[in-house]
């Protein structure tokens, strides 16, 4: 099978190949994480964040982030240049490396579904605390925070 996900009957789950190693998951209309992606991405690793600019090039940014309930939730600075991408066009890729074994990651390409400035701030010493054990900073004069909800909708990956 090629590269993209076949369509699963409502509670039935399709995998399809994306290549040697590559495994895709649909269940119903929804796409998800096999249980070994779910592992990688319990991990406290950095994400790449791609999205595209104004003039269609691509952005590409590390970021903390967590995967909850189905979904990838990312945070950010509101000034930053990725979240404007973000907001207009609605799509980002999400790249996550095992840090210890570069043959196991995962692309998840997804869909923002929600964006909201008002728990951002909550949402962020979260991530501070996965991934530094520490509170997060003070923010700085001027400074807003905002967080992201993104659904699957493709999953690729190696070692997964």
């Amino acid at each position: 099978m090629g590269g993209t996900l076949r369509p699963a009957r409502a509670g039935r789950l399709a995998r399809g190949r994306a290549g040697a190693g590559r495994t895709l998951v649909q269940v119903g209309d929804r796409v998800t994480l096999s249980p070994r992606a779910e592992q990688l991405v319990g991990k406290p690793l950095l994400a790449i964040i791609g999205t595209r600019q104004g003039d269609g090039s691509v952005q590409m940014n590390p970021a903390w982030f967590e995967y909850r309930d189905g979904y990838f939730w990312l945070n950010s600075h509101t000034r930053r240049a990725w979240p404007r991408n973000l907001l207009r066009d609605r799509a980002v890729s999400i790249l996550v490396v095992d840090k210890d074994n570069d043959g196991y990651w995962v692309r998840v390409d997804g869909r923002l579904v929600e964006s909201s400035t008002e728990r951002a701030l909550e949402h962020i010493n979260q991530l501070s605390l996965r991934y530094s054990g520490e509170p997060f900073r003070a923010l700085e004069p001027g400074e807003q925070r905002i967080m992201f909800k993104v659904e699957p909708v493709h999953i690729a990956g190696e070692g997964i």
